[in-house]
């Protein structure tokens, strides 16, 4: 009966003006959601590639032994990126920049580490002990 009244072309701008049109609830707030899974020696991300943006990485240690996300925008490769005097990953080397990581994630836990990333390359490792020359370390290609 309202389309009657109304018409239809003054029911769609009736909606429009009143907010009443379909709720988007998703925003461009919203972060972009990457599952991370840590075992020794891995890591195995969800995806390869994501969005530039927020990017909330849900990590879970599947591992014996307690492990860290470190995320590292560089353009080294995993066999290319200089290490520290104690052998680990030099993160703070030039052509290196870390925007976020968790630390001390317990065997069998779970944390939420959220960064926003711009466009680049980005490897994604556990920089503990000698974790990241056992092999865990991965690619992240960011768009």
């Amino acid at each position: 009966m309202l389309l009657k009244a109304l018409g239809f072309a003054s029911l769609l701008s009736f909606v429009s003006l009143t907010g009443v049109a379909c709720d988007d609830s998703s925003s461009s707030d919203d972060p972009q959601k990457l599952s991370a899974t840590l075992t020794e020696y891995s890591i195995t991300l969800g995806a390869s590639t994501v969005p530039a943006g927020k990017v909330e990485f849900d990590v879970k240690n599947s591992g014996q032994i307690t492990h860290e996300l470190v995320v590292l925008k560089t353009d080294f490769t995993a066999a290319t990126l200089p290490l520290d005097a104690d052998g680990a990953a030099d993160e703070e080397a030039a052509g290196v920049s870390s925007p976020g990581e968790v630390e001390g994630i317990a065997p069998g836990a779970t944390k939420t580490l959220t960064v926003t990333l711009t466009a680049g390359h980005y490897l994604i490792i556990c920089n503990l002990g000698d974790h990241f020359s056992q092999g865990m370390v991965t690619d992240l290609t960011v768009q």
